[in-house]
């Protein structure tokens, strides 16, 4: 840390804006990875059980740019929680994934992929929605 002053409080400051910075690092990172691993479930799972691709390409595509961009985003741009400082430093011999990360977030993935696996089938199963690309357009027929 470089001081540019010789007030202390900017110490505090930094301190403080450090660890938010690294909790928001660990919360974007945390949603991204989860989500993905659900598409991976969702696919790789849906194929086992021999279903109709439950995402298209379309689909993944926008799953991907739009609906992880925005909140990623937005978790990455998170003000600071108000007992910040008084949590005790965090291990620098940690990683971001320490405390259990990794084993949340395949847990929530493969929670994400079951979810969306079911919701297709009951969808289908109910509704008979095909999908189908034409023409560059994505259509839902409903029969």
């Amino acid at each position: 840390m470089i001081l540019t002053d010789d007030n202390f409080v900017t110490i505090v400051e930094a301190v403080k804006q450090g660890r938010n910075i690294f909790e928001n690092i660990r919360k974007a990172v945390h949603f991204l990875i989860a989500t993905n691993i659900g598409e991976i479930v969702t696919i790789f799972v849906g194929l086992l059980l021999g279903l109709k691709s439950p995402l298209i390409a379309i689909q993944l595509l926008w799953i991907n740019l739009v609906t992880d961009s925005i909140p990623a985003i937005a978790l990455g741009l998170e003000r600071p929680d108000k007992d910040i400082m008084n949590r005790k430093p965090r291990d620098a011999k940690k990683g971001i994934f320490a405390d259990g990360l990794w084993g949340k977030i395949f847990v929530e993935g493969i929670m994400l992929g079951m979810l969306t696996l079911f919701a297709f089938s009951l969808g289908n199963n109910l509704y008979g929605i095909e999908a189908r690309q034409n023409n560059g357009i994505l259509i839902f027929r409903i029969t």
